[in-house]
């Protein structure tokens, strides 16, 4: 995208702000920023569905893929080859399939695939997620951490060109956090785009090679993950880092000394072990 912004309906300022960004294929980039810094925007910019569903105005250029998602012909073209999921998976459910295994192949259904292909994708995504035993249980039966995964399934179903993820292990325990992780990473490593919006520091820096800060509806840092998050400059713009990072910080900022130690001064480490070999 070049250039885009974003107001919604009645709101007093951009949601998106003059935003210019490009994701390439095999990798995951994580968005992060403050409540309100416009990752969940830009995700819906992306997915085709703001301003579509949401109401308010659109500037800019916006290709995914190599077209325009708020276009007829670009939903078209896009149509089975982007995952969106977000952090509500309730929101996502079809509303028609009494079983998990009919809500997984619910998409490729109405894209036409063959019964055959379907069976297959629908069963290794139920695999891959770990809920093969969920098959024939109705989706409204589901804890949030059972339903957030069959939604991840509903779309890994389709082998995506592009995941387009909102806070997508917000249901999920620590167990399943660190298998997400494992599924994106295998996802970048296909060949597909992958962007998280996140705010699990510890477990995106695990993850992602590219961190984008946003603030305001504007991009303010873009680099590597352990670089912004070790540095000062990401809490300028009111994102956070993990939770060893933020210990060093406090503790630097309780030292009674105009000039704190080496060892908690910045680049922070940003791992137990990281904090290990500085402070022992």
């Amino acid at each position: 995208m070049s250039g885009v912004s974003l107001r919604y309906p009645a709101a007093t300022r951009d949601a998106l702000r003059d935003i210019t960004l490009s994701v390439e294929a095999g990798g995951v980039t994580w968005l992060y920023g403050a409540l309100g810094a416009g990752c969940s925007s830009l995700l819906l910019v992306a997915a085709g569905l703001a301003p579509r569903h949401t109401g308010g105005e659109l500037s800019g250029r916006v290709s995914v893929l190599g077209v325009d998602p708020a276009t007829e012909p670009g939903r078209r073209a896009l149509a089975g080859r982007i995952g969106f999921v977000t952090a509500d998976p309730v929101s996502q459910l079809s509303g028609v399939a009494a079983t998990v295994w009919e809500e997984v192949a619910f998409a490729p259904a109405n894209l036409g695939w063959p019964i055959e292909r379907i069976g297959s994708a629908a069963t290794d995504a139920l695999v891959r997620l770990r809920i093969a035993h969920l098959r024939e249980r109705d989706p409204a039966t589901l804890s949030g951490g059972e339903l957030q995964r069959v939604v991840i399934a509903a779309m890994l179903v389709l082998q995506p060109a592009l995941w387009l993820l909102d806070e997508p292990a917000s249901a999920l325990d620590q167990g399943g956090r660190t298998r997400l992780g494992q599924l994106l990473a295998a996802e970048a490593r296909r060949g597909a785009a992958v962007v998280v919006a996140s705010e699990d520091a510890d477990r995106m820096l695990a993850v992602a090679e590219r961190l984008v800060v946003l603030d305001r509806g504007g991009v303010a840092l873009d680099g590597p993950p352990a670089a912004l998050l070790a540095g000062e400059s990401i809490r300028e713009h009111g994102a956070g880092s993990t939770a060893i990072a933020a210990l060093a910080r406090a503790a630097a900022a309780i030292v009674p000394s105009e000039a704190p130690p080496a060892a908690l001064q910045p680049p922070y480490p940003l791992t137990v072990s990281d904090g290990l070999a500085r402070w022992q």
